[in-house]
């Protein structure tokens, strides 16, 4: 899930050093600002504040967290002001090809905050790769959200975000393994629920990790990573997955992290050269951007 309007809610309570006066500043009920403070928390797994009797005192993690998140919620808020100052010119329909799981899992919260500006209407074209490509090369995706690096001679791009890969297992594969050290000799005897044959994020995961290739027995595959999760999650095999979409699979114990955090990659936001003199484009940029980042800061990484 997106923490984006909890981690605002944080910042502001650890500005204000008050639960009440962040609540009214951000137009939120007290009882609702509590309940954001208390989400990151439970994302974060420690206390954020200690309760004083006029307000609250930020703890030790509150304060990297704030250090983190403070500059970045302020180039937003800079950024939406602009924004909005020209929005008013701005009309017509967005269509944004990219992941469906990215996109519904993260970039949910960007995409509301374009539509709160009323004057653009947007339409979501899912997909892989090569069909997230193919959109913008027709010309039937104004933006593009995707993983991998965009040809700089064809389009212009900013980064939007990053994931990290996580390697996971349902608990009792992972109970099994617990007195073996997690590596490719060991992967290779357990089958693998993958994207495709290819076995992307897979082999990347042990390209870096362990410096060896996957040779496991490929029992399902799906080209829809949502559905993967679903698959380890019943006990079928193990497969390596984006932070966002096993995050809370793995605190709620329904997976269980085999091996170290994978690597962490860059997702782009990518549109045609030449395609930012359409007023609305540029305007779907600018919002896209104002709020990026969100994966990565969700989870209080460096």
């Amino acid at each position: 899930m997106s923490y984006f309007v909890q981690l605002r809610t944080f910042v502001e309570v650890y500005r204000c050093l008050n639960i009440s006066r962040a609540a009214k500043n951000l137009g939120l009920s007290q009882p609702a600002a509590t309940a954001h403070i208390q989400t990151v928390e439970s994302a974060v797994g420690k206390s954020l504040f200690t309760r004083r009797h006029r307000g609250v005192e930020p703890t030790n993690i509150a304060h990297e967290l704030a250090a983190q998140l403070g500059s970045h919620f302020d180039a937003i808020e800079q950024k939406m002001a602009s924004t909005r100052s020209r929005s008013t010119d701005v009309q017509g329909t967005i269509t944004l090809a990219g992941p469906a799981e990215y996109i519904s899992y993260v970039a949910s919260a960007q995409l509301a905050n374009l539509l709160q500006g009323g004057n653009v209407t947007v339409t979501i074209l899912p997909g892989n790769r090569e069909q997230i490509y193919s959109a913008l090369d027709s010309g039937n995706a104004d933006l593009a959200i995707t993983a991998s690096l965009p040809d700089s001679k064809v389009y212009d791009y900013q980064v939007l975000d990053s994931e990290r890969l996580m390697l996971v297992a349902h608990r009792l594969l992972a109970d099994a393994l617990a007195q073996a050290p997690i590596d490719a000799s060991v992967l290779n005897t357990l089958p693998v629920v993958s994207y495709d044959a290819q076995l992307p994020l897979i082999r990347e995961y042990f390209d870096v990790i362990f410096k060896a290739h996957c040779r496991s027995p490929i029992v399902a595959t799906c080209p829809d990573i949502r559905a993967l999760a679903g698959i380890v999650r019943t006990g079928v095999g193990y497969s390596v997955l984006p932070d966002y979409l096993c995050h809370d699979d793995i605190r709620s114990g329904r997976l269980v992290q085999l091996g170290p955090e994978g690597p962490e990659n860059n997702i782009y936001l990518a549109w045609r050269k030449g395609a930012l003199a359409h007023p609305r484009v540029n305007y779907a940029r600018d919002i896209m951007m104002a709020f990026s980042n969100i994966n990565r800061y969700a989870f209080h990484r460096e």
